[in-house]
């Protein structure tokens, strides 16, 4: 008989919230929760993390119930004995020794042998190190290429950041924070990066090669992005294809029923009256009407609404049966289809 795995080594399912974790959250919203109650919080402050509040406990699954969770002291209590901090110290980060910049360096080294060795998450716990005695650029910067190696590239771009908020005029925290971009698909923002990579330091053969490749995914990317827009003379109803469900409009994607619609666009009282109707939209608050005056209000879109309605029924009353016929054949007890025909789709990372 086999072993039995060690839960504790085996990968957590995806998407997965395990109990401690969530009860890490439910303390860090606690903590939240403590800043606004105790009023040391601005307004915009206290707005700001209701809003995170409520996304953190939709993406860990907090319910009401989880709150029964009381830590043994409050989260900001632990963090600052694990971290050893007594909550009186000046400076943001205290200058190193010389001891603890050699200390780093060697740290750095061996994170730098682990990296070659394909070891990254032992080389990331060696750059942790090291940061914790020196943060240095360089540090954050390594640190970013071991998580690239990960695919956790959002981490890799955070340290990039942090790299050039300590030296912004490290060029390789941009080229590699272009990378991390670039494997993502955010080529508008790996171009930039490079830009800048290459601003200080014109002669780095690499970054012209990379900024070459991501104006080109970019420009790639914009062409697609454009070929699935209306083309001159393209079926006006092409995107109408979710529609299949809600209430017959999907009969608009027959090819007749198409025509028929266009057709009726062209004339021009028809126009005019969309024209009353889209000033109607913005009414309220927007430019005014012609000659001065309030641009319509909610009677007039009506009245232009069973104008259009007249409209149709009197040039084209094929046109108009034939989206009756197509709400009756759909409406029924169950209600509208309420699946999705075309789901959203995660496209991923290269």
């Amino acid at each position: 008989m086999s072993e039995e795995q060690n839960p504790a080594q085996q990968p957590p399912a995806q998407g997965k919230v395990s109990k401690d974790e969530r009860n890490l959250v439910v303390s860090f919203i606690q903590f939240l929760r403590q800043k606004v109650s105790a009023n040391e919080c601005s307004v915009d402050q206290i707005e700001a993390l209701e809003v995170a509040i409520q996304c953190i406990e939709g993406a860990f699954e907090v319910s009401d119930k989880n709150y029964a969770f009381q830590p043994s002291k409050p989260l900001i209590e632990i963090f600052k004995q694990a971290e050893g901090l007594s909550g009186e110290e000046e400076e943001e980060f205290p200058t190193p020794t010389q001891a603890e910049i050699d200390q780093a360096n060697k740290l750095k080294e061996e994170g730098n042998d682990l990296v070659k060795a394909g070891q990254f998450q032992d080389a990331i716990q060696k750059y942790n190190e090291a940061i914790k005695l020196n943060r240095d650029p360089i540090y954050f910067c390594n640190r970013a290429a071991a998580y690239c190696r990960l695919d956790q590239h959002d981490l890799a771009i955070q340290d990039c950041r942090t790299a050039l908020a300590l030296d912004p005029k490290y060029a390789k925290a941009y080229g590699r924070m272009g990378v991390a971009l670039s494997c993502q698909n955010r080529y508008d923002q790996a171009v930039e990066a490079y830009k800048h990579a290459l601003e200080l330091d014109p002669n780095n053969e690499s970054y012209k090669q990379n900024l070459s490749i991501a104006e080109d995914k970019l420009k790639e990317a914009q062409e697609a992005a454009g070929a699935q827009g209306a083309a001159p003379g393209a079926n006006p109803f092409a995107n109408l294809g979710g529609l299949g469900g809600l209430g017959g409009l999907g009969g608009l994607l027959n090819p007749q029923m198409a025509e028929m619609a266009a057709q009726m666009m062209q004339d021009p009282n028809v126009q005019n009256m969309m024209s009353q109707m889209m000033g109607a939209f913005g009414g309220q608050g927007g430019a005014p009407g012609q000659e001065g005056a309030p641009a319509p209000g909610l009677d007039n879109l009506l009245r232009v609404g069973e104008q259009i309605a007249e409209t149709m029924q009197r040039s084209n009353p094929e046109l108009v049966e034939n989206l009756r016929r197509q709400f009756d054949a759909t409406r029924g007890p169950s209600g509208p289809n309420d699946q999705n025909p075309n789901p959203d789709q995660n496209p991923g990372q290269q």
